[in-house]
């Protein structure tokens, strides 16, 4: 009886019904400011806007988007700008964005999966990866990885299916769509690639899509800045400050520290591990394939990925696809002792999925949803406005405020950062070792003319900390700018050059 149910069609429709209620109590209440705006999310937000109203600005400077500062593609951002500005330009329409992701992530697992694995199997994947802890953190925040991430599962999907052109070409696309959103999609062409290392043929396949996006988004963005250098040199910097990275993160044994740690953080990630392990077969070799390939690019230099995990959510689809091959080779290994009641193992395995969703609700509904980088993100949204609306309340649109992006994006006057009026003062600093050219500047990040300098809990947690960037608070201690503003985690000073504007 209970192996039948999985075929009956009603199973299938209250099956959607949960996937759909699941999403919306766990993605969301409290979406705007749960959890914390954090620096390349509220970073990627402000450039979105830029981009879609047809620029290409990170503040003061102009975006390549390849810069170290920001070597996130232009695609992914223009949908950012979208949904905000859809929003009057509040961050909640860019978050709401990255929770529907979260939800055709979900719809792609069981339409797409379906044919190789079995709805419940299916299933059972897409709600694991939704319930998950870090997908519901993160599928919240703003971020390109969420896209790629997407575009992998959409790969992953059709290189397991035989090469044809349709399943090459789509499996193209979703490198495609990783492609418009982070240089990152390369590790994943780099896994299709081996996928059909035996079909040639299939190898123009997957690049004619995701050829086409990285020649527009170069096209674009070097015709926009044509006849400046600028696009090149920002590429010769990323490649040399990743070398540096590994060099300084990824040497010895550590590669091999950062991926043991990685999978054993926890139990989900363990169980993906012995999953993709179950599925070394001819069936499901592209899961363990894609797991090797993508992660092991990613961790080999990256030893915080547990605590800043925005960066492994590019294969988090893909740990939640290996749950699917396993269960179902278990399945299949079982109908010969048990027969048809094999059929059982997934719909008894939903009880996984069940379990996190039962924990991981409170948090959700009551707006605690904790990041494990907490400390560096947004400690109190509410008082971030209360500081934003105190700014616009005494400035104008002319006025320039030196300001971390958490609080940037509220501003209604021209903002720059603190690393960025570094890096003008002729100071190198992080992502700045090579000082941008001044005519880059879209106007003098210069604090000399800022009529505010704000500094937050992130600039006091980290952006101080960056080399030469301290030099700002001894500058106006010296100059006495006064505290105009405080709050728990936030302080206002004025340039004492001008008058503090009235409300």
């Amino acid at each position: 009886m209970i192996s039948r149910i999985a075929f009956h069609p009603r199973f299938r429709f209250w099956s959607l019904l949960v996937l759909t209620l699941v999403w919306a109590l766990l993605y969301l209440p409290h979406l705007r400011t749960n959890p914390g705006w954090y620096g390349d999310e509220t970073l990627t937000l402000m450039i979105g806007k830029s981009v879609f109203a047809g620029g290409g600005a990170d503040r003061a400077l102009t975006a390549t988007f390849w810069h170290p500062s920001y070597a996130y593609q232009p695609g992914y951002a223009w949908l950012v700008g979208a949904a905000s500005m859809a929003f009057q330009g509040d961050i909640v329409g860019a978050r709401l964005l990255n929770a529907v992701l979260a939800y055709a992530i979900a719809l792609l697992f069981v339409f797409g999966g379906t044919r190789i694995f079995g709805w419940t199997a299916s299933l059972l994947a897409a709600l694991l990866f939704l319930t998950y802890s870090q997908t519901i953190i993160h599928f919240r925040w703003i971020y390109p990885h969420n896209l790629v991430a997407f575009g992998f599962l959409l790969t992953a999907l059709f290189v397991l299916r035989k090469a044809s052109p349709k399943s090459d070409f789509t499996a193209g696309m979703g490198l495609g769509l990783a492609a418009l959103s982070h240089p990152l999609f390369a590790h994943g062409a780099i896994a299709a690639w081996l996928c059909r290392l035996k079909r040639p043929v299939s190898w123009i396949r997957l690049a004619v899509i995701p050829t086409l996006a990285i020649t527009a988004t170069l096209g674009w963005t070097w015709l926009r800045l044509n006849p400046k250098p600028w696009l090149w040199d920002d590429i010769l910097a990323l490649g040399s400050f990743y070398n540096q990275f590994s060099r300084d993160n990824g040497t010895g044994l550590q590669s091999v520290r950062n991926i043991f740690y990685f999978y054993s953080q926890d139990a989900f990630h363990l169980g993906a591990f012995f999953c993709a392990l179950l599925c070394i077969r001819k069936k499901f070799y592209a899961i363990p394939v894609f797991l090797a390939v993508v992660s092991g690019l990613l961790l080999q230099n990256r030893q915080n990925l547990p605590v800043f995990y925005y960066q492994a959510v590019v294969f988090l689809p893909i740990l939640a696809l290996a749950y699917a091959g396993g269960i179902r080779h278990l399945e299949v290994r079982l109908r010969g002792v048990v027969g048809s009641r094999a059929r059982a193992v997934p719909l008894f395995a939903l009880m996984l999925p069940a379990f996190l969703f039962l924990l991981n609700l409170p948090s959700s509904l009551s707006g605690t949803l904790v990041p494990r980088n907490q400390h560096w993100v947004t400690q109190s949204t509410q008082e971030v406005e209360a500081a934003a609306r105190w700014i616009n309340e005494h400035s104008v649109p002319s006025d320039l405020v030196v300001c971390h992006q958490n609080i940037g994006w509220l501003l209604h006057p021209k903002t720059t950062d603190l690393m960025q009026a570094t890096a003008w003062s002729g100071r190198p600093t992080f992502t700045f070792e090579k000082l941008p050219e001044k005519d880059r500047f879209l106007f003098p990040a210069d604090l000399l003319a800022a009529r505010y300098l704000v500094l937050g809990d992130i600039d006091q947690r980290w952006t101080l900390a960056q080399p030469n960037v301290d030099w700002i608070v001894g500058f106006i201690s010296q100059e006495h700018w006064p505290i105009v503003w405080r709050g728990e985690y936030y302080l206002i000073a004025a340039n004492p050059r001008f008058e503090t504007r009235k409300p």
